[in-house]
């Protein structure tokens, strides 16, 4: 038994020496068992190292281990089969239950439990103490006895209380990973491998306080353990004068080795010292063997390149140089690059052209970070785009993955009792299509096998129909449109059929309901049972899992990803559905006897999941590794591009949100309770791995930083950057061109950004850029392509009117409309050809809208005003008491006849309805006031114009066989009857806040009143024959209930005035005086019936809103004329994308269509249709007569 170290620099050769030296003994002496211990991520690569270096490709009395494997190895030589690890999943698991259980006791860590990874960040801490061998007697000890603030003190007793759950609950059943090796400590005696081996630990840069202690053992049990050590030759092994030190780790790992010899009193051999890497690995780059022997080095030296200044501009611009010119030229360079991005871009190019110029292999290049999760987000889309094969050597959180997205909105829909959200999460996961046989299957093909428990083979021949995106989009909008939510009204036949819906449609909807609500009810029943283990509920879920057949459909979706040459992806899928029927397994295992809430068993696999990793083995082996600074091995590399050198990257910034802070930790240790270095050692020793890593390559190395982050922010560049820049005073960093150059044309897909900026831009190499842009027309593949970049580029957005033959297919020769729909055609054709000519509709929701809440209003006052007519009062002289009684009634009827009265169950909608009853209320206390203080009646409610009345006002002919007629209903007539006139006023109900306005009327966005006032009267004339109809108002009325501003001291009139006030109609009045007169009958001063106020001349003032009766006329004329002429461009086929702009208003205001048609003013083609203002509203009347044809002033001609 003895020790010995073998010294070297990087780059000097340890692991060739070592593995040589093994493999040179192993074939002189076939019955001596070689151990060859490497960290666990290197195993595998170290292997195929030995193997590759034996001619017959092949190792007998060799083996290749991890600690952890060794003793697994060992376990398995002993028939110690029955030792039960507990690997990190079931940690979380643990923890997870723990902390469940626990949760009165934790104080400080209760609260942070529940957030995502943070079992995950107590898991480690735990971890850490077990591998660092702090048991919790230790830490209860150290709590006792150490005076700590309050605060500290109870999270460490919250951090006790967890590891003493954890051990307990694992207790006589499981070890952890960390525990292994104290077990291959207690039985490594009884171990025959161990007994007289050879064990060569290589790669390692320290070990663990229960390494140490096991390697008291191997010392003692082993013919020889070698240990290689990296260090620079020149120092002193074996003394420290702190961890500022660059080989502080080293140094300390040969003291605790020699401490555990001299302690079990094992000699130490005369340490190896290699000779360092100048005729190795740095035969062909001085000034790569340099940077190894002076980075990081106190009174370090500067390099000098005799290579000359042109040379070296020629090395940066890449072009050919001399074979001396090229021994000469730096094998180092540093570039500055925009962003994430364009440093994987840069990358990637000079990847392409190393291979293709170079003669390199892909397996001689590899790209390291400090920050492996945004770079590898980058490389699959720019490596692929230069073909370039490539390895990301990372584990993959599986979080997110679809099947675990599945799993979780499979147990969202049990605990939120099959809500909307939570059902089509499920069906949109990808992983649904087979929740339903095609057709249904009778009781005798369901029958399953009486002793498998499988279905019968005439079930398994069933076609199985998948359902489709079509299908699920039809049941979200059925779910919507019916506000369905709760597993009850899953369970039940749905029988209400959608309007543009069939028989047929519903038959289809129920079997997909029906087998939603068939495959869940088992697990639902799981759930709701109180008695139930987590055992059973778990089986339950397994059971799902199995009748949607996700495992083949998991399978199918990794071949798709291996047949697209997506080996990552495949792999991904490979592995994924194992993983969670372990963790299944494991949760059985673990919890099964327990009983759970759903609730709390979605934390527990949440826990799980977030445990979980996907291992990625390297598809091939020429590929190009992208892996991190400190895990990924690289072995023989000649190119390194270290990409992402900015500072808080390199090196990396502090973790602040460990349990444990720097200040605690250190604490700690003054007690001799040691755990693994804090955030200020960390600093040092990252250093120590930059080392590590820039000296892998043995021939060129490429140094990158950003200088802004993917979001844009600037960045600062690391201080590894001066350190080089001080090393090597003539290196200049390169800061390449952010336009696209030639120099990125290497690849079809790449060459796009150069085409691209061509065609927005003159460039530099016009000749080339010609010749690519042929090259892509002439290729069959790209022409595409290319015609969608030059479309993009200078393509013009043109209006085509749609045919005649269209426009009759669509409307038909006689056009039914609404006057809303001619408002929606003059804001803008295009819309108005979705909605009325394709007829596209927004999907329908079970919701209460404003829309709804108007119709109700609508309804309500209609039914009142009925009311009141059926009844032996009038408008006038009703009493309070009937009021109230008939408006309770209307509104009672009203929500029972909306067919959405459920929608009024909902607390929210509850509380609307209440608001809306006040609301009632409030619009017939002042409509009241209103009638009663006129002289004009309410004549007619919900007046309807439809084809049947005959209306010259509403009748059209547009051509010879194109006809329009409106239709429409008038909210209220009310009507002044003298001796030989009839007086009309009529009002418009809105929910909303509608003004009436003129240049609104005049541009055809506002023609309803004038539209609804011409149908008013004509309908007068018929009823009052012999006598002339008149305009008197056109009105909107508000329908709210409004809040006053008070202090208090107004009274009760005052109040009650200035909520009448806020509540009169507004619109135009006719300004003679008997008409508004008759309207408000006791007013001075401003009415509060009418938009109108007195000077007190009696004179109107400027502020009224009045027309005269001619200019009634003057606005019924020219209605008629505007609609005339939206119906022959409807006609015309106009579906032209062009909304009006009018001030700050636009045809594009809560248009649904905007990503239809894809309206932009900044797109060539696109413009707005501008709508000019005018000053005052006798300037819109005089453009009005003109268009009509009347330019006089007034009717006298004036």
């Amino acid at each position: 038994m003895s020790l010995q170290f073998i010294f070297g620099n990087s780059g000097s050769g340890k692991s060739d020496f070592l593995y040589d030296s093994v493999l040179k003994q192993a074939k002189e002496n076939k019955e001596q068992q070689f151990l060859i211990i490497v960290p666990e991520q290197f195993t595998m690569q170290t292997q195929r190292e030995l193997v590759e270096r034996q001619k017959q490709h092949a190792i007998m009395n060799v083996d290749v281990l991890s600690f952890a494997r060794l003793a697994y190895r060992v376990f398995d030589d002993l028939g110690k089969q029955n030792v039960v690890v507990l690997e990190e999943t079931g940690k979380n698991l643990v923890l997870r239950k723990v902390a469940e259980q626990k949760k009165a006791e934790l104080n400080v860590l209760g609260a942070n439990m529940n957030k995502m990874g943070y079992v995950g960040e107590v898991k480690s801490l735990i971890s850490e103490l077990m591998q660092y061998n702090i048991r919790p007697d230790a830490l209860a000890e150290f709590l006792e006895k150490e005076p700590l603030g309050e605060g500290l003190r109870l999270k460490m007793q919250d951090v006790l209380t967890m590891y003493q759950g954890f051990t307990e609950y694992l207790k006589g059943r499981y070890i952890t990973a960390e525990e292994v090796l104290e077990l291959l400590y207690d039985v490594a005696e009884e171990s025959k491998l161990l007994c007289g081996s050879v064990i060569v630990l290589d790669e390692f840069t320290g070990f663990t306080p229960i390494q140490n202690r096991l390697m008291e053992k191997l010392l003692v049990l082993a013919k020889k353990v070698s240990v290689s050590v990296t260090m620079d030759v020149r120092e002193d092994f074996y003394q420290c004068r702190g961890v500022h030190e660059l080989f502080a780790m080293s140094k300390k790992t040969v003291a605790s080795l020699l401490k555990v010899a001299e302690l079990c009193k094992v000699p130490v051999e005369e340490p190896i010292v290699l000779p360092t890497g100048e005729k190795r690995r740095y035969a062909g780059a001085p000034d790569l063997y340099f940077m190894e022997q002076n980075l990081f080095r106190p009174g370090a030296g500067s390099y000098r390149y005799k290579v000359s200044e042109k040379a070296m501009k020629s090395n940066k611009n890449h072009e050919k140089l001399t074979d001396s010119q090229l021994e000469e030229t730096p094998d180092i360079r540093i570039t500055s690059l925009k962003n994430p991005r364009e440093e994987l871009k840069f990358a990637a190019r000079e990847i392409v052209r190393l291979t293709r110029e170079q003669g390199y292999r892909y397996r001689d290049i590899a790209v390291v970070t400090g920050d492996v999760q945004q770079y590898g987000n980058y490389v699959p889309e720019i490596f692929e785009q230069y073909h370039i094969p490539y390895f990301i050597d990372q584990t993959k959180n599986i979080l997110f993955h679809p099947f675990i997205e599945c799993i979780r909105a499979i147990l969202e829909m049990i605990e939120y009792d099959f809500s909307y959200e939570s059902v089509f999460r499920f069906l949109r996961c990808g992983l649904a299509e087979k929740i339903i046989p095609q057709g249904k299957l009778s009781s005798m093909e369901l029958e399953l096998d009486g002793e498998t428990g499988e279905k019968s083979a005439q079930c398994k021949e069933q076609t199985i129909h998948r359902l489709t995106e079509q299908e699920i989009d039809r049941l979200e909008n059925y779910v919507l449109a019916r506000g369905i939510r709760g597993a009850s009204r899953w369970s039940k036949p749905w029988t209400f059929v959608m309007p543009d819906g069939t028989l047929e449609d519903m038959e289809r909807l129920n079997e997909i309901r029906e087998a939603v609500y068939e495959n869940f009810k088992p697990l639902l029943m799981a759930f709701r049972g109180k008695e139930n283990t987590v055992s059973t509920q778990t089986f339950e879920l397994y059971s799902l899992i199995r009748r949607l057949d996700m495992e083949q459909l998991l399978k199918e979706r990794g071949e798709f990803f291996e047949k697209n040459g997506n080996q990552a992806r495949a792999k991904e899928y490979d592995q994924i559905y194992k993983i969670v029927m372990d963790l299944l397994d494991k949760v059985t295992s673990l919890l099964g006897d327990e009983t759970m809430t759903i609730r709390e068993y979605s934390d527990i696999l949440d826990a799980g999941f977030e445990a979980a990793k996907v291992g990625i083995i390297p598809p091939g082996n020429d590929t190009v590794t992208v892996g991190d600074i400190e895990r990924t091995r690289l072995k023989h590399i000649k190119i390194l591009f270290f990409v992402g050198v900015n500072d808080g990257v390199v090196p990396k910034a502090g973790n602040q949100g460990g349990i444990i802070s720097q200040f605690e930790r250190e604490k700690m240790a003054e007690y001799h309770l040691e755990l693994a270095p804090g955030a200020r050692e960390k600093v040092f020793i990252q250093k120590f791995y930059l080392y590590l890593n820039m000296t892998k390559p043995s021939e060129r190395l490429y140094v990158t930083f950003c200088r802004v982050n993917s979001d844009g922010k600037a960045l600062r560049r690391s201080y590894l950057i001066g350190t080089l820049l001080k090393l090597f005073p003539q290196l200049v960093v390169e800061e390449p061109s952010e336009e696209e150059t030639l120099e990125g044309v290497l690849t079809a897909e790449s060459a796009l950004p150069f085409l691209m900026e061509g065609l927005n831009k003159p460039v530099e190499d016009e000749e080339a850029w010609t010749a690519l842009l042929a090259w892509y027309l002439s290729d069959e593949g790209d022409r595409e392509k290319a015609l969608q970049l030059f479309d993009a580029a200078f393509g013009v957005h043109q209006d085509d009117a749609i045919s005649k033959a269209v426009t009759k297919a669509l409307y038909g020769n006689t056009l039914d409309n609404s006057v809303t729909r001619l408002e929606q055609f003059a804001a803008c054709a295009f819309a108005h050809y979705l909605s009325y000519g394709l007829r596209l509709r927004e999907r329908e929701l079970q919701q209460f809208a404003s829309v709804d809440m108007g119709n109700i209003y609508h309804d309500v006052l209609e039914r009142f005003a009925k009311g009141i007519e059926m009844s032996e009062y009038t408008w006038f002289d009703i009493p309070q008491e009937a009021q109230d009684a008939l408006l309770s009634q209307s509104m009672e009827d009203a929500i029972a006849g909306s067919g959405i009265g459920d929608v009024f169950e909902d607390a929210r909608n509850s509380y609307l309805l209440k608001r809306m009853e006040t609301t009632a209320k409030r619009t017939i206390w002042a409509l009241m006031l209103q009638v009663r203080k006129g002289k004009f009646v309410p004549s007619g409610f919900e007046v309807s114009f439809s084809r049947d009345e005959r209306l010259d006002a509403v009748q059209f002919q547009l051509g010879e066989d194109e006809k329009m007629r409106l239709r429409g209903r008038i909210d209220r007539i009310d009507t002044y009857e003298t001796d030989d006139k009839v007086y009309v006023k009529i009002i418009d109900y809105k929910s909303g806040n509608t003004s009436f306005s003129l240049l609104n009327f005049y541009y055809g966005l506002q023609l309803q009143l004038v539209v609804y006032m011409n149908a008013a009267l004509e309908l007068t004339k018929k009823k009052y024959k012999g006598k002339d109809t008149e305009p008197a108002g056109i009105f909107y009325y508000h329908i709210t209930d409004p809040m006053v501003d008070a202090d208090g001291q107004e009274s009760e009139e005052e109040i009650r005035r200035s909520i009448l006030e806020q509540l009169k109609v507004g619109g135009l009045v006719n300004e003679d005086p008997e008409i508004y007169g008759a309207m408000d009958t006791d007013f001075s001063g401003t009415s509060t019936v009418i938009p109108v106020a007195l000077k007190a001349d009696g004179s109107l003032k400027a502020t009224s809103k009045t027309a005269s009766t001619y200019e009634f006329g003057l606005m019924s004329d020219y209605v008629r004329k505007k609609i005339e002429h939206v119906g022959k461009e409807i006609f015309a086929g106009n579906v032209a994308v062009k909304p009006y702009l009018l001030g700050d208003r636009s045809g594009c205001d809560y248009c649904p269509y905007h990503t239809i048609c894809g309206f932009d003013v900044r797109m060539p083609g696109f413009s707005y249709q501008q709508f000019e203002k005018f000053d005052s509203s006798e300037e819109i009347l005089a453009h009005i007569r003109e268009e009509i044809g009347e330019p006089g002033k007034n009717p006298d001609g004036e």
